[in-house]
This record gives structure tokens, sequence and C-alpha cells, in this order.
């Protein structure tokens, strides 16, 4: 992971919380495509199950 977003993802992480913010949420989705090489996808918020699958496959990633 490049330095900044390290940094980003290390600060996101620190926030607990239910929810994700918009800002959040497009970021995640462009992380996810830029380090799992693939176009980027905003998926429906209203199913937040792939949101959450972004943020764990990140996660893997953040801690490798």
């Amino acid at each position: 992971m490049k330095r900044e977003d390290f940094i980003w993802w290390a600060s996101f992480r620190e926030t607990l919380r239910n929810t994700v913010e918009d800002s959040e949420y497009r970021k995640i989705s462009e992380f996810h495509a830029y380090y799992f090489n693939h176009k980027v996808n905003y998926p429906c918020k209203c199913n937040p199950k792939i949101i959450q699958s972004y943020i764990d496959d990140l996660n893997e990633l953040f801690l490798k």
C-alpha cells in the first residue's frame, strides 16, 4: 500500500462506527479498484455487504 493510502486507511480504521461517510465510501471503492486491479465500481449503498467486503479485502492488504 502506498504511504499516503496507508496513512488514510489507518485513520479510517481508528474511527469505529457503523456507517461510512460518502467521501469514505468513494475512497474505499477507489482503493479497492486500484489495489485489486479492476475498474472503479461504486456499489449500491442499499447493499452494505459489498462495501464491507471491500473493507475486509483492504484490511487484509493493510495488515501485510
